[in-house]
């Protein structure tokens, strides 16, 4: 379970800043398709294939895993076939593919009706810094991707299966003068979120990976009379800053690939904790307020704020109520709360928030549209 840390100043101002430049955020696309390798294209083997593309599909559009346990969820995916809207073969080689693509609208009736959020197809980016000791003997390094490009595959493909965004430091010459192998394995939030800056994302996971030896005592195999063997696991302590917040936590595995599947885990739980909208939790009585949008001087302006405003997944219904100039305001009729705007817009590269001369947002819900 990770544990939130008391954030530094440094990392206020590191948050700060990130959160009103330009941050990455992408729309996923593909979050109600699965691709599931298969042997052949008998029925019982397509079934099977449905189920667990199912599971996949599931996971990616609520955030986290735990659904899983639920009965509901559970009876769905063992009728996984009444949530097909089309599937075709793809071969790849000598693989053969099954290409599953659900329905949007009965994936998510179905998790928020087993009483779990939906997290939006707009998700912010987020970058990863690893170090390794590959031994007990050996010394820590970088985890270059030149060097452990298969981990990195490994992180990708746990990545679009969780349905985000991982980007992996281009380690050219700005990143190697401002980020050293001790600054990853201490976890030095200063120095981590420096070197992140230049990439302009919102979330920033850290982490250093070890190996461990689980070995019985000495008296333990003196006693029993015959050779034990020692068992070795890996360990990941990771560190996330994310939105005004910094936690850290452990994952464990018996290979560094299971580590970096862990470790996007880990990333995709906290991030979903913070995007995913609960609506059965929101009362939805007097869930009405107002922006004000600037630099609209345009009737085509005017509608692509008023779209942008609409298509964010916590704004119900959005109207201009005033036109003063370029300045608008607009009326959105809110399915969650204020701070679930707040992280909406944030994820927004053209509805920006007004700052003071201290780059800081000015009191109210006051943005500008960026041309």
């Amino acid at each position: 379970m990770p544990i939130k840390l008391n954030p530094l100043l440094t990392i206020l101002l590191f948050v700060s800043l990130i959160s009103w430049q330009s941050v990455k955020a992408a729309v996923i696309d593909d979050l109600y398709e699965a691709k599931i390798a298969v042997d052949n294209q008998s029925q019982q083997t397509q079934n099977s294939a449905f189920s667990l593309a199912f599971r996949q599909v599931l996971i990616k559009v609520r955030g986290n895993n735990d659904l899983l346990t639920d009965q509901k969820i559970k009876s769905a995916v063992v009728n996984a076939t009444r949530f097909v809207r089309s599937y075709s073969y793809d071969k790849q080689g000598a693989q053969l593919f099954l290409v599953i693509s659900f329905d949007p609208q009965r994936v998510e009736n179905i998790i928020r009706s087993a009483g779990f959020p939906v997290w939006d197809k707009r998700r912010p980016d987020s970058i990863i810094w690893l170090a390794i000791k590959p031994s007990v003997d050996s010394a820590r390094q970088i985890v270059m991707p030149t060097e452990f490009s298969e981990l990195y595959q490994q992180l990708n493909k746990r990545a679009a299966q969780r349905g985000i965004i991982l980007m992996v430091p281009l380690w050219d010459l700005a990143d190697i003068q401002s980020l050293g192998v001790y600054d990853i394995w201490g976890g030095f939030s200063t120095q981590i979120s420096q070197a992140s800056y230049r990439y302009a994302v919102p979330s920033v996971l850290s982490a250093r990976i070890y190996l461990t030896d689980s070995q019985f005592s000495d008296d333990a195999v003196i006693s029993s009379g015959r050779n034990v063997e020692i068992s070795s696991l890996w360990t990941a302590d990771w560190t996330m800053i994310e939105g005004g917040s910094l936690l850290a936590g452990q994952v464990q595995g018996d290979n560094p690939l299971i580590i970096a599947e862990n470790l996007v885990n880990a990333l995709a739980d906290q991030l979903s904790l913070k995007y995913a909208i609960d609506f059965s939790q929101i009362e939805r009585t007097d869930n009405k307020i107002q922006v004000v949008v600037n630099n609209i001087d345009t009737l085509t302006y005017y509608i692509q704020a008023l779209n942008a405003l609409e298509n964010l997944s916590v704004v119900n219904h959005a109207t201009l109520v005033m036109q003063q100039g370029p300045r608008a305001t607009f009326e959105l009729d809110l399915l969650g709360d204020v701070d679930d705007l707040s992280n909406a817009l944030s994820l927004d590269n053209k509805i920006r928030p007004v700052v003071d001369d201290f780059g800081q947002p000015v009191a109210g819900l006051e943005f500008f549209w960026v041309k």
